[in-house]
């Protein structure tokens, strides 16, 4: 199993990197109007409109301004109701503003437990399992990025996407 590994807000973080189209330093957002924190903007992807979502804030976390962030742009095949997945590939569905990236690791799959039982329905919904990282072992949270972006608190923002 190969995975985009990054930190937020002091966690480790990864994603399948079959779901990760890009990563980008992080570059200048233009702001939106009349939405939560955990919409941070807008980027220009080589003509494409791409929104930023704070992930730190969209999973309730807390942590300080980190400079030097990155951007991880999830392929759009993974948003809901996308019309033709084979098509939307190679587009951009999101962006995830992340604080730090640590690279691309394999992990044995039969290393990746199921979220613990005594986790809240919303955040084990998210994660695709976790796995230990690090000397000395550190929880490793791999997300669900289709389950992250069909997200309630994201229904508002929702629209049918073209191919």
């Amino acid at each position: 199993m190969k995975l985009l590994c990054f930190h937020v807000a002091g966690q480790d973080f990864a994603l399948p990197i079959g779901s990760v189209k890009e990563t980008l330093p992080e570059r200048p957002l233009t702001r939106l109007f009349l939405v939560p924190p955990f919409v941070a903007g807008l980027i220009n992807l080589r003509g494409e409109v791409v929104a930023v979502l704070d992930l730190a804030a969209l999973l309730g976390l807390s942590g300080g301004k980190v400079e030097g962030r990155n951007i991880v742009v999830l392929r759009a095949n993974l948003l809901p109701g996308a019309r033709d997945p084979r098509n939307a590939a190679n587009r951009p569905a999101a962006g995830l503003l992340v604080d730090r990236l640590d690279g691309v690791h394999d992990l044995p799959a039969g290393d990746v437990k199921p979220p613990p039982p005594t986790l809240q329905a919303e955040p084990a919904a998210y994660l695709e399992g976790v796995a230990q990282n690090g000397d000395p072992p550190r929880p490793l949270l791999i997300l669900a990025p289709e389950r992250l972006l069909g997200a309630e608190r994201l229904a508002p923002f929702r629209r049918e996407t073209r191919s």
